[in-house]
């Protein structure tokens, strides 16, 4: 196989509590048959059936991918504000609309519900549609606090369906090489993380500036996934933020207060001697989009003692690994190949997860865990002090 080609994902048997959720499915307890050397086919003629709620910006990107998946059947839209989910309704041809979320859990059938609405507003949605028994795909966090969020997780048990919170990032094969590389020893031990991710700010929603936003909780919940997902979980957190705007002017309210964070440093203790940082905002010449770039920039490095891997994009749109090492000096491009990853994929992702039996590479109990990481970072910057994190998530992901 070409050094540059991703291998296939490998998954484990599905998790036994999951069986009872393919029988309300109506799918073949067979589909669990898969070993960790086989790819779970779709069962032929299934579909699972979707709701969308938050029919604003991000819904823009979801509706167009989510519609073409075959495995899908997008029967509802739903947002507070009607003629935006009609709008959409007609734009992707769903046949139903409604303005609310109890409206929707009382309408038209559905297994899946996908959660794009404001930050602010996850918790509560997914909270109502867990205990109406849909699973629930929702927009990062999950939640803006760890009680919230290990209720909405208790829920889901409680209730035999699932929730997964994005970012969907631990799924690209650049991820998985990654990871693969640390764990073979090739750039020695992992020892230091850094990561970026930052722009000048939205325009379209207040929301994005006052209590329940901020830049960490919206771009550098990426890179917080990721280095977690990669170096390990985070065993203490020290974080400084800032504002620098005092007032921002958007589109939905004209001019806000800003007192969510706009400039945040986030230092993470992985244990065993490793330490990452992470670098986000909304107050960054937004680089990435300048034309005529021959090779993306690198928004993720992994520094070991023998070498070291820079991620070439965004780790929500990763272009290429960089990797150099004692046995090679020169920079050498792998994985460049996107093959089926897209940032707004984790829906379909986990939807195929519940139709074929497998084991997810995105659970809940990370993106717990990074919530606990981001909310550490602001009690550090309240507190002036370091702060221990006490979660924890099935590591490595790969191996």
């Amino acid at each position: 196989m070409n050094a540059n080609q991703p291998t296939p994902m490998r998954r484990r048997e599905f998790l036994k509590e999951t069986v009872a959720v393919t029988t309300a499915l109506g799918l073949s307890h067979r589909v669990f048959a898969a070993t960790d050397d086989t790819e779970p086919k779709l069962p032929e003629g299934k579909k699972l059936k979707v709701g969308l709620i938050g029919c604003g910006n991000v819904s823009g990107s979801y509706l167009p991918h989510i519609t073409k998946q075959p495995f899908l059947d997008v029967v509802a839209v739903c947002d507070i504000i009607p003629s935006r989910a009609e709008n959409r309704a007609k734009q992707f041809k769903v046949p139903n609309v409604y303005p609310n979320i109890d409206e929707m859990l009382r309408g038209v059938p559905f297994d899946l519900l996908i959660n794009t609405t404001s930050m602010p507003s996850h918790f509560p949605v997914n909270e109502k549609a867990l205990r109406a028994g849909r699973h629930v795909w929702s927009e990062k966090p999950m939640a803006l606090t760890l009680k919230d969020a290990r209720l909405l997780m208790d829920l889901a048990k409680r209730n035999h369906v699932h929730i997964w919170p994005a970012p969907t990032c631990v799924t690209s094969p650049q991820f998985k090489f990654m990871a693969e590389t640390i764990a073979s020893g090739r750039i020695g031990k992992a020892t230091v993380g850094r990561g970026t991710y930052g722009h000048g700010g939205v325009s379209w929603s207040g929301w994005f500036y006052e209590k329940g936003g901020g830049s960490l909780y919206d771009l550098g919940v990426y890179n917080v996934t990721t280095l977690t997902g990669l170096l390990g979980p985070a065993k203490a957190v020290v974080g400084m933020t800032t504002i620098v705007n005092p007032t921002r002017k958007v589109e939905d309210r004209g001019e806000v207060k800003v007192t969510a964070d706009e400039n945040t440093m986030l230092i993470i203790d992985h244990g065993n001697g490793v330490l990452s940082n992470v670098q986000t905002g909304f107050v960054q010449f937004d680089n990435y989009r300048l034309p005529g770039r021959e090779r993306q920039l690198y928004t993720v490095d992994i520094l070991g003692t023998k070498g070291a891997m820079h991620l070439q994009g965004w780790d929500w749109g990763p272009a290429g690994v960089d990797i150099a090492h004692e046995e090679e000096h020169v920079l050498e491009t792998q994985v460049r190949e996107p093959a089926r990853y897209n940032w707004v994929g984790g829906a379909t992702y986990v939807a195929e997860c519940l139709l074929t039996g497998k084991t997810s590479l995105i659970t809940p109990e990370h993106g717990l865990h990074v919530l606990e990481v981001m909310n550490a970072c602001h009690e550090s910057q309240r507190t002036g002090r370091r702060v221990s994190v006490e979660t924890s998530f099935r590591w490595p992901i790969f191996g």
